[in-house]
């Protein structure tokens, strides 16, 4: 296991943790909120120093195997919330646990808070860092898609469909070029979400952290927001573009040409299914709440804009927050991909043994690769998983004196990394008063909807059946 060269590049993604704590100081100086300054000080002196360690660490950071890219992913997911927790611990906002919640319900964009409708007690500074939690979550999930999740050895993500170079990933040669791309994408869609949010009667800081929600597809909300029809017609067109792959705009601007964007296509195609099905089967509902509920629980957001809960279309926003956005966004959910992927390999051993002689294309968006049979597992094994974790923390939830219905909804809902709002729920969770068991188990919870262990563990199984 080469930790050294898994700390150098996890110094190199704290950067992002340096950037924004030294930002939120410069916002505390300026509009002089000083009771707190002294923690996002130590938050910044704790990732500088964590930052600048990675320049005397010297190893061989060529050959990382696939145990050490497991790793990367999964202490990545535990020390880079923990930086980010300090502020809510040392603020005395939370206890440390509760504070690790917090973080890492931000990091992984699941958005649940233990403040949950008490954010108006918040101070600005300490809502504009608990929103950067999930731009930095955001930016590292992309980064671990492409170099760990989607490696040709780990394939937990298809994207050899969507890539137009047969070149694989290698961690050490393209990480840098991938990190950079990245924050740049993420920084184009979020100054894209702020022009289009001026366009509203939301207050500048609620317009900055509502951007920073949109662009990462995460769930915190930091008011609560009255909007015109007009406006959450903007915000639904900002969340479904974000839901598509993260380096689209980059590819219109020419900066990065390495994907096809025949998954966007179905994508969208999907999306407009969802909504004719609302649009004429429920009349009773408007056209803007459709499409911002729609779009919210796609992108798996889970942020309810129409403060409504609407129980007829629920199955269809679960089914949304199933599918979820493109491969290589911020969402999670299970992905169309997948789903072509298994229809399309069941379909071809139907078709070989009703006609052996049939010359079948096994391929989807018309990729020059093949499905093969370890595609095929892991998208179903993934499927299996995510059954399985939502059943677990269904019983467990069961015992926080929350109703079946809102413990298996709130199970699902954690599974595709989709806040359990009013938008599915009759009533509120009040994570602040789980036990410290049901804490810890829906902190895991989130650390597996995003790496998946026990998929990987499978995975190198079905690598010896031929």
């Amino acid at each position: 296991m080469n930790f050294k060269s898994i700390f150098f590049y996890l110094g190199k993604i704290n950067l992002l943790i340096v950037l924004f704590s030294f930002f939120n100081i410069l916002y505390c100086y300026y509009f002089e909120f000083k009771i707190n300054l002294s923690i996002y000080f130590i938050t910044f002196l704790l990732s500088l120093i964590f930052y600048l360690g990675t320049f005397r660490i010297n190893s061989d950071h060529k050959n990382l195997k696939s145990e050490s890219l497991i790793s990367f992913a999964v202490i990545g997911w535990i020390v880079l919330p923990f930086l980010m927790s300090i502020p809510f611990w040392l603020g005395n906002y939370a206890n440390f646990l509760t504070a690790y919640f917090e973080t890492m319900s931000g990091f992984t964009s699941f958005g649940a808070s233990i403040f949950d409708k008490k954010f108006q007690i918040l101070d600005a500074p300490i809502l504009l860092w608990r929103n950067s939690t999930q731009i930095i979550g955001s930016v590292f999930f992309v980064v671990t898609i492409i170099l760990v999740l989607g490696n040709r050895d780990i394939n937990l993500y298809p994207l050899k469909f969507i890539v137009k170079k047969k070149d694989p990933f290698d961690f050490s040669v393209n990480f840098s070029n991938v990190y950079n791309n990245t924050v740049y994408a993420f920084s184009i869609a979020f100054l894209i979400s702020l022009f289009f949010l001026n366009f509203t009667d939301l207050r500048m800081l609620d317009k900055f952290n509502l951007s920073l929600s949109i662009v990462s597809t995460g769930g915190f909300e930091t008011s609560t927001l009255y909007l015109k029809n007009y406006e959450k017609i903007i915000i639904s067109f900002l969340l479904i573009f974000s839901s598509l792959n993260i380096f689209l705009i980059l590819g219109f601007l020419k900066i990065n040409n390495t994907y096809n964007y025949y998954e966007d296509k179905y994508f969208l195609i999907t999306f407009a299914l969802f909504l004719l099905i609302i649009i004429f089967f429920n009349h009773n509902i408007n056209f803007a709440d459709s499409l911002i509920q729609l779009s919210s629980a796609i992108s798996n957001s889970g942020i309810n804009f129409t403060n409504q809960r609407y129980e007829n279309i629920l199955f269809i926003l679960l089914s949304a927050s199933f599918f979820g956005g493109c491969l290589i966004s911020s969402t999670s959910g299970f992905k169309i991909s997948r789903i072509l992927i298994i229809f399309n390999k069941i379909y071809y051993e139907l078709l070989k043994l009703l006609t052996p002689s049939a010359v079948i294309n096994s391929k989807i968006f018309k990729s020059n690769e093949k499905i093969e049979n370890r595609d095929f597992y892991s998208s179903c094994l993934l499927l299996l998983f995510y059954i399985i974790f939502f059943i677990i923390f269904s019983f467990v939830l069961t015992f926080e004196n929350i109703s079946f219905q809102d413990s298996f909804l709130t199970s699902i809902l954690l599974t595709f990394n989709t806040a359990p709002s009013s938008m599915y729920l009759s009533g509120n969770i009040d994570f602040s008063k789980f036990s410290n068991f049901s804490l810890v188990l829906s902190i895991l919870m989130l650390i597996f909807s995003k790496v998946t262990p026990l998929a990987l563990i499978a995975l190198i199984k079905y690598r010896f059946i031929k």
